[in-house]
């Protein structure tokens, strides 16, 4: 990736600058593939220059969890160490700001026991449950963004060789997080403004539901009377605007759980451990999967509803238009960070607590009561194509058209 080694540096400026939002003082974790070597150093660099108190690195390596998958029983994979439940901790404590680098391949654990993954999985999910909560009420930073390794890149370009694919996708990674732009921070401010804009539009309405229709989708979504549309970024516990995802091209809430009826087919792979889902449909019944179907990866979507009583719910509708950036590529990256900004997308599982004004600072319960689910899983899946229409619903009963054919109504 010589080649890209300036772009480099300003994709780690614009992390820790945009992303993260680094302060004086701040403790960081990196937490990546080793794939991603170059942007790790580049990104610590970037977090001490800010002033950043120290940076800490927490490397994994697929080859090596494929071992562990291969060796240990699942019962081993289920144990919870007292060292990782030690550093998670830690990590939420110190309200440490977390970055997250996805390089690996989708497809890296396809060779993996189904039942051994999904079991460490579990025991990962449980130990940071309470870091997970944290982080989704933006009381310490957090940012996900992505690097190409081979793997991945020979995966989303086949027809290359493995070198010139890596250097194609980390050229289209680049553009969209506005690295290509001459100045890739005023880029995001811009950016985030008309995100802003588009979530104070929907949040002014307070609809009822959104209803979507497309090939394959008939499905009424019930919204929390005065939950908030968000997007373009959030604010943490100390005020400061951070982005939790680079890139991110979405406008989301958080819906009633309870109030989800109908059937949804994705239009995009879905990558879940290594493991792809496909061709698959839902169907909902007063906010609960009561049946559901796939093509691919059958087994993975019945572990994934399997989770808990909320991973059968949702817990986010988010609103991505076809003629946006990443969609405009016309590249699958197989990655829900990219892909998800291509397409408008729902998750089944945890919802953020923050569109609901005040409901970060409620019990479990009180948040229950209002429709926000819970759940150990928070997975987004693609629903947006050129055929998609959204409207939306009104309390008196008004139709407002929000989506016609992908995009957004003028």
């Amino acid at each position: 990736m010589q080649k890209f080694e300036e772009q480099i540096k300003k994709y780690a400026e614009v992390i820790a600058k945009v992303g993260l939002n680094v302060q004086q003082g701040e403790t960081v974790a990196i937490v990546s593939d080793i794939r991603a070597l170059d942007l790790v150093r580049a990104v610590t660099e970037s977090c001490y220059t800010l002033g950043a108190k120290r940076v800490l690195t927490e490397l994994s390596d697929t080859d090596l969890t494929l071992q562990h998958a291969k060796h240990q029983t699942v019962e081993t994979l289920e144990e919870i160490l007292p060292q990782v439940k030690a550093k998670n901790n830690f990590y939420l404590e110190e309200k440490i700001s977390m970055l997250y680098i996805h390089a690996t391949s989708p497809e890296a654990l396809k060779e993996a026991d189904t039942d051994k993954m999904m079991a460490a999985n579990r025991s990962a999910r449980e130990a940071a449950a309470e870091l997970s909560a944290s982080r989704m009420k933006y009381d310490q930073n957090w940012c996900i963004v992505g690097y190409p390794s081979a793997e991945w890149a020979a995966l989303v370009f086949p027809e290359l060789p493995v070198a010139e694919a890596e250097e194609k996708l980390m050229d289209y990674i680049l553009k969209t997080v506005r690295v290509d732009q001459p100045d890739p921070v005023a880029a995001w401010d811009e950016h985030s403004k008309f995100l802003k804009s588009r979530a104070k539009w929907l949040s002014d309405y307070n609809f009822d539901r959104l209803k979507y229709t497309a090939p394959g989708t008939d499905l009424e979504i019930g919204l929390i009377d005065g939950a908030r549309f968000t997007g373009g970024g959030h604010k943490n516990r100390k005020g400061l605007d951070i982005r939790v995802n680079m890139p991110t091209e979405e406008v989301f809430t958080s819906p009633d759980y309870r109030r989800v009826n109908g059937v949804v087919s994705n239009t995009l792979p879905l990558s879940y451990n290594g493991q792809l889902v496909d061709r698959f449909k839902l169907t909902f019944k007063e906010g609960v999967v009561t049946d559901f179907e796939a093509e691919q990866g059958y087994d993975v979507l019945a572990e994934l509803l399997a989770t808990d009583e909320g991973a059968r719910r949702l817990g986010e509708a988010a609103l991505v238009p076809v003629d946006s950036p990443i969609s405009n590529s016309g590249i699958l990256y197989y990655n829900t960070l990219f892909d998800e900004n291509a397409s408008c997308h729902i998750a089944i599982g945890k919802a953020y607590p923050g569109p609901v004004l005040g409901a970060s600072d409620m019990s479990d319960e009180e948040q229950d009561a209002l429709g926000l689910n819970h759940s150990l899983i928070h997975v987004d899946f693609m629903i947006g194509s050129d055929q998609l229409d959204i409207d939306g619903i009104t309390r008196e009963g008004q139709i407002v058209p929000v989506f016609r054919q992908g995009n957004w109504v003028e």
